[in-house]
């Protein structure tokens, strides 16, 4: 199949768990790069914990991070859309998930805060060390573009029934994880853009991902790839189910869709 655009996740799609991205998908990807195809990565992924895997590609052409709330030309170094949540809902968030006493984790741009310590920022500095953290309360003067919240089902639910009135993305990112971002960012807006942007039609477009948030950018793609981790929903809403993220499933993928011109 011929494809002008990939759009690619990155956390349990094209890396694994721990975070590692092999080096059979990262060949892969930079060999269809070298063959003139355009690679966007599209993640979840706060902007300044993804920018440095989307340099591990040689040539990767664009960065949607926090789901699409950054937007980042990656050769010309400079942002093109910005969707930070409006600050007049910050506190109404936070009130909700405080409330019912959930973990959560709020990114700006380049930074993470949280209001106690907990394991999820004990993860925050063990995989991203260089990533600047501040505990304590937390400041409204800062521009925020994600929320990160963890907890049982029951929490979770009741977070997203207090802010169901409000103009906001709110997806499922992992088991018991939600993301909260602005209305217009989420991957199937961030894929619309980009199809615009360059002028690429929809049938053109290979996407590939691995949950919840995933969706809005298979409906945007002419093609959608899930990996073997993905949950069976997602699995079911893609026109391919590839191998397991350990298993170099993106590589697998792009081989068998004729994808990369095998030397």
């Amino acid at each position: 199949m011929k494809f002008k655009l990939i759009a690619l996740d990155l956390d349990g799609t094209t890396i694994d768990r721990r975070l590692h991205l092999s080096d059979i998908n990262r060949e892969a990807v930079n060999r269809v790069i070298s063959q003139g195809t355009i690679v966007a990565v599209i993640t979840g992924k706060m902007f300044a914990a993804a920018l440095p895997f989307a340099h591990k590609f040689q040539g990767a052409a664009y960065l949607f991070a926090s789901n699409g709330a950054n937007v980042y030309d990656i050769q010309a170094q400079k942002d093109l859309i910005s969707y930070p949540i409006p600050p007049e809902y910050i506190h109404h968030i936070l009130h909700s998930i405080e409330k019912h006493q959930a973990l959560y984790r709020i990114y700006t741009r380049d930074a993470m805060f949280a209001a106690q310590e907990s394991h999820l920022v004990d993860s925050i500095r063990r995989d991203y060390p260089d990533l600047p953290v501040s505990v304590g309360p937390i400041p409204l003067n800062e521009t925020y573009y994600k929320i990160f919240v963890q907890d049982d089902d029951a929490k979770l639910a009741a977070i997203i029934e207090d802010l169901k009135a409000l103009p906001l993305q709110i997806h499922p990112s992992d088991n018991h994880n939600i993301e909260i971002t602005h209305v217009q960012a989420n991957k199937g807006e961030a894929l619309r853009y980009l199809k615009q942007h360059l002028q690429i039609a929809t049938e053109e477009v290979l996407a590939i991902g691995n949950h919840d948030n995933d969706l809005p950018m298979f409906a945007e793609s002419g093609y959608s790839v899930a990996v073997a981790n993905a949950p069976a929903y997602v699995q079911e809403k893609a026109n391919m189910v590839t191998k397991h993220c350990e298993e170099d499933g993106v590589a697998y993928a792009l081989a068998q869709l004729g994808v990369l011109c095998m030397k």
